[in-house]
């Protein structure tokens, strides 16, 4: 069997950007995507995701985040499509919330343009919002939304163009270390590879040995009672913190906005071939309750609600790099929730270590022999 270069298993956000960022470079790189390309079944669906540089936990990602920006910016010129849409951003919550405390620090730290809000201010600033007494905010003016299936979309046809072979529709069952190389196995038999990059999203478990938990997680859309008043130009991204956790999106139809609220922590998915796609009529009605409390300017009965699925890893940081028992092996998975705005430079990083073996970056808090903590819960 004839040994080729570099496969990447799974093409959602991240395995998309590495399949880009090995075309880019010259590499003979295979691509292996279990579903269709951009398809709706993982965590890389939903219209929007939400981008800012700065960070709510890990001061180390802010560089990363700012590093992703300029490559955003690189595939919507190379794809002639519009990824990225710079809103602004701001996030709110309780003074001294440490998701607060540490998004001011990351901005200051990394020299970024950020304004801290008091609640007075808030409330001028951001009228769409209810502002509770005692709550600050903090401002990012780099921050905005991303288009998630037009992204993995444009990076799958970028990398392709440059001659990399993609094959949808193909389940990888099993990737084994093999003397002469990483074989990777399909119902079509199997490939041997010098160098494999394993990006399987929420189907970690089942072709990496971590820890990495599918979850479930629910989006929804909500009509606007004017919908100018949640434009984009008057209505950025944000993310309330602290007691309540929310996020958003300035309306983008022209009619409705979409919201995610989180009350409890994301089920797990016990079969990945069995998800419940549908949403319980007794979470829409709580989810409503929070609409209701804090967004007046919507009617707060969802008019769509959609379901995703990420992998979690026991600390909610992503695990990227060479796998502890084969260094041939590249992990990139265990985004937890969070990892589409860092994908197009956590698929470069993957790229790198496929090619290099190693980075010049500063991740080795990512690496995926570290020990792993289980994350306490938000406050």
């Amino acid at each position: 069997m004839s040994r080729a270069g570099v496969a990447v298993v799974g093409l959602g956000a991240i395995g998309s950007m590495a399949l880009w960022r090995l075309a880019e470079r010259g590499i003979a790189v295979h691509g292996y995507e279990q579903f269709g390309i951009a398809h709706d079944r993982g965590a890389s669906a939903g219209q929007t995701r939400r981008f800012s540089v700065q960070s709510q936990r890990e001061p180390r990602f802010t560089p990363l985040a700012v590093e992703a920006l300029d490559l955003w910016r690189e595939l919507a010129e190379l794809s002639g499509r519009e990824l990225f849409g710079q809103t602004g951003g701001v996030i709110l919550g309780p003074e001294g919330t440490p998701a607060i405390v540490s998004a001011i620090a990351s901005a200051q730290d990394n020299e970024l343009p950020h304004e801290v809000l008091t609640e007075d201010a808030l409330r001028s600033r951001f009228p769409q919002h209810v502002v509770r007494p005692g709550d600050v905010g903090v401002t990012d003016p780099l921050a905005g939304y991303l288009r998630p299936e037009a992204s993995v979309a444009a990076a799958v046809a970028r990398a392709a163009g440059l001659g990399a072979m993609v094959r949808p529709h193909t389940e990888v069952l099993r990737v084994e270390s093999r003397a002469d190389g990483v074989a990777v196995v399909t119902a079509d038999g199997e490939q041997l590879y010098e160098r494999v990059v394993l990006a399987p999203g929420a189907w970690a478990h089942e072709l990496v040995s971590a820890d990495v938990v599918p979850r479930r997680l629910v989006q929804a859309w909500y009509l606007a009672r004017r919908p100018a008043d949640f434009a984009p130009d008057v209505f950025g991204v944000f993310e309330r913190v602290g007691d309540v956790l929310a996020y958003g999106f300035p309306s983008l139809d022209g009619a409705t906005v979409k919201i995610g609220i989180k009350l409890e922590p994301h089920p797990v998915i016990a079969d990945l071939g069995n998800v419940q796609r549908s949403v319980d009529a007794g979470l829409a009605i709580r989810l409503a309750g929070v609409v209701r409390e804090f967004f007046p300017g919507l009617h707060p009965d969802p008019v769509n609600l959609q379901t995703g699925i990420e992998g979690y890893s026991p600390d909610e940081t992503p695990l990227v790099g060479p796998a502890p028992d084969d260094p041939r092996i590249v992990v990139a998975c265990g985004f937890s929730g969070s990892g589409f705005k860092f994908a197009p430079v956590m698929g470069d990083l993957a790229a790198e270590f496929a090619t290099t073996g190693s980075t010049t970056r500063a991740v080795s808090f990512l690496s995926p022999d570290r020990t792993l903590q289980v994350c306490a819960p938000l406050p």
